[in-house]
């Protein structure tokens, strides 16, 4: 065979000749199993849990990871001959054998693909039994791979060299995030080892869930050690930034930034001029630099020259994010004469923000003192007579899905209403938990406890998420009469909270689905008619379902995806409001520049009015995977911008950038209004054409500003 596939790429044939490089590759890479006897076939096997992931769970079977098919190479996850989970803690495979066999190696087919979100597991542990009592733990394949999170690659895993005999042997993967896929397992047989002293470890049934996450917190360790080198702060800040920066010095020091926004942390000379006016916020960064081999200590100061311009400064803690990456973040608030505790080589973020309460020019002036010196860098600040109070009216609408009843906020719901008000969120959510259409408003004493959040926000979304909630006799002629008595009470109390009834929407389904739309068409339609001022809103994620239900929508919240937005400028605009939203993750070290401050920047470009993202204060999939300073206390990454300390939230380095995107949207819309729709487009293409840059949107910031003071 293979003399006859050298012959044909001899020939000129490029079409086989490539058939012939996949498959020399295939034997090049897998010969010891070629010649070795795969005996996976051979067992019985169960499967825990069962696969579930959505596009391939009604079509795949255990049977498949033996069965010598490899999934596509083009569609994975796709593919009915791999086997996919999603949202799951562990998954077990287990093969029993009718006898002790001996095992030489085990081999695992798996994928990543980082646009998609599947991402290498963080284990796949190997383990090997005559009895199930006692296991011998024979390693984790994902140690001797060497293999990183991809674009898109199908990865082999293998465990080598092994001397092991037993009837049961046990593969185990820990998934990193939502998913885990694989589309064939092999076990090949070895050398009888039967009677041989082993060396592998043997840990008992009853302690397998302990040492199990022994090895999942060991693999994150492991992981993060070798990405340390391309971590954004260092411990954590970019080498180049200290070598270029703090070369010959002999003490901690100040490296004004570009833009504190920007993942790589750009410095320049001299910090940057910030040019405001009354009410606009304004943002700055320094890193404090330790580049010595030892402890230093720094007492950080602050003045500013003018009394009525207002200075916060933060220290962006560094988290660790899900993708091994550790970010500068949570942003912890310094007064003027705090002391600061660097390590060897450690850089700290140091994030400034000016409020301008008048017109006016005055300075800002930073500095860091230890025994041996003082440093300091001064700030122009330059605000005109302008005030951002005057268009107020412009801002877009913010829905951020900030649901109350979070864990995350208990507690903390009166610093976390304040600061989504402080961050122009407008939107007040209440979800299909608190809700209960099923209870009657008076009676449910969640949602009378969660309308006394309300005051300040514009505009209410009733998530029913009939998805999940729509009990039997849903749309019978009494479940319609038992809703409406609900939703006019319900109305009733939202509109004595200081809301209006025009602003409250039904939201009958998140990202509704092909399969729903027949039953939204027919909620939508009796709604409407029995409550003639009844509004609709829908997130949309494909583009056939904006065709088909767009026009019934007051507010259509749009999924910030090419195609989406394509349809929605080409062929079919709805006819209410249209927001924009996104849902990535892991959120931690998403660029706070270009996809939080840009996504108000985006939404303008499309003619969109409205921005938000999944969501304000998400933390987990499951109990116990609450805390937002631990990206791996649950299944997948946490969502959040914000922090918790004590009784109140933490700002983020994202969510500030998210804030000053917004009020640049305000600022195109004033800029439109003074130069024209025109220059304001033009305006805002130029900032997105330069994503990777976060002075641009300073550039054209201040050009708005200064077009809007004459």
């Amino acid at each position: 065979m293979m003399r006859k596939l050298f012959n044909i790429v001899c020939s000129g044939n490029t079409r086989y000749a490539k058939m012939f490089i996949i498959i020399a590759g295939c034997l090049m890479t897998s010969c010891a199993d070629t010649f070795s006897q795969n005996i996976a076939d051979k067992a019985a096997i169960a499967v825990t849990p069962a696969p579930n992931y959505t596009l391939t769970k009604d079509k795949s079977q255990k049977e498949m990871l033996t069965d010598g098919r490899y999934a596509s190479v083009l569609s994975f996850w796709k593919d009915p001959a791999a086997l996919g989970w999603q949202n799951v803690k562990q998954v077990t495979i287990d093969f029993s054998f009718d006898k002790p066999v001996p095992v030489s190696r085990v081999n695992l087919n798996t994928v990543t693909g980082q646009k998609a979100e599947v991402s290498m597991p963080l284990s796949v542990l190997v383990f090997i039994s005559n009895d199930q009592q006692q296991w011998q733990f024979l390693g984790d394949m994902t140690e001797q791979s060497g293999a990183k999170d991809e674009y898109y690659k199908i990865i082999p895993l293998s465990l080598k060299g092994l001397q092991a005999n037993g009837k049961y042997v046990r593969v185990l993967a820990i998934p990193n995030g939502s998913y885990f896929f694989t589309d064939e397992i092999q076990i090949i047989a070895g050398k009888d080892n039967a009677g041989k002293a082993s060396t592998y470890k043997t840990v008992s049934d009853n302690d397998l869930p302990g040492f199990i996450k022994t090895c999942r917190d060991a693999a994150i360790g492991k992981r993060f050690s070798n990405e340390a080198s391309s971590a954004a702060v260092a411990k954590s800040a970019p080498l180049s930034v200290m070598s270029a920066t703090t070369s010959g010095q002999s003490g901690v020091t100040l490296v004004p930034l570009a833009s504190p926004f920007s993942p790589d942390l750009q410095a320049v000379n001299s910090p940057v001029p910030v040019e405001t006016f009354k009410g606009l916020s304004s943002y700055s960064g320094w890193l404090i630099a330790n580049p010595g081999n030892q402890n230093a200590t720094v007492t950080l100061s602050y003045t500013s020259s003018a009394a009525d311009l207002g200075v916060n400064v933060y220290w962006a803690k560094p988290v660790k994010s899900r993708d091994f990456k550790v970010i500068p973040d949570a942003l912890m608030e310094l007064q003027s004469g705090a002391s600061i505790e660097l390590a060897p080589r450690e850089n700290r973020l140091i994030l400034m923000k000016t409020l301008a309460k008048s017109a006016g020019n005055s300075k800002v002036i930073l500095s860091i003192k230890d025994p041996r010196h003082t440093a300091s860098s001064e700030l122009t600040v330059n605000a005109g007579n302008a005030s951002l109070s005057g268009y107020m009216n412009l801002r877009p609408d913010v829905n951020v899905w900030a649901y109350f009843s979070d864990p995350l906020l208990q507690g903390r719901e009166a610093s976390a209403r304040q600061d989504l008000l402080n961050h122009y969120v407008n939107t007040f959510v209440i979800p299909p938990g608190i809700l209960l259409p099923n209870v009657p408003v008076a009676s449910n004493q969640k949602l009378q406890a969660y309308l006394q959040y309300i005051k300040g926000f514009d505009k209410v979304l009733l998530y029913l998420d009939f998805s999940v909630n729509a009990k039997s006799g849903f749309l019978s002629d009494a479940w319609k009469q038992s809703f409406l008595t609900w939703y006019d009470a319900l109305m009733k109390a939202i509109v004595s909270a200081g809301i209006s009834a025009n602003n409250v929407y039904l939201y009958p389904f998140d990202e509704v689905k092909p399969a729903q739309l027949n039953t939204f068409q027919q909620f939508a339609d009796w709604i409407k008619s029995a409550r003639k001022d009844a509004r609709i809103f829908a997130t949309i994620s494909n583009a056939g379902t904006l065709k088909s239900i767009g026009n019934n929508l007051d507010i259509c919240q749009l999924f910030c995806s090419p195609n989406i937005l394509r349809e929605k400028q080409q062929n079919y605009a709805p006819r209410g409001k249209n927001w924009l939203y996104d849902i990535k993750k892991p959120t931690k070290s998403l660029s706070p520049y270009s996809y939080y401050r840009l996504m108000a920047w985006k939404a303008y470009a499309s003619g969109i009015t409205g921005i938000g993202f999944w969501q304000y204060a998400d933390v987990g999939h499951e109990a116990n995977a609450t805390s937002v300073w631990d990206d791996f206390d649950g299944k997948s990454a946490d969502f959040a911008v914000i922090y918790d300390d004590s009784n109140k939230v933490l700002s983020s380095r994202r969510w500030e950038a998210f804030k000053a995107g917004v009020e640049d949207y305000m600022l195109l819309s004033a800029y439109a209004r003074k130069a024209g729709q025109q220059a304001a487009m033009d305006l805002c293409r130029n900032v997105l054409s330069n994503e990777g840059q976060a002075a641009a949107a300073e550039d054209a910031r201040n050009k708005m500003i200064k077009a809007l003071e004459n």
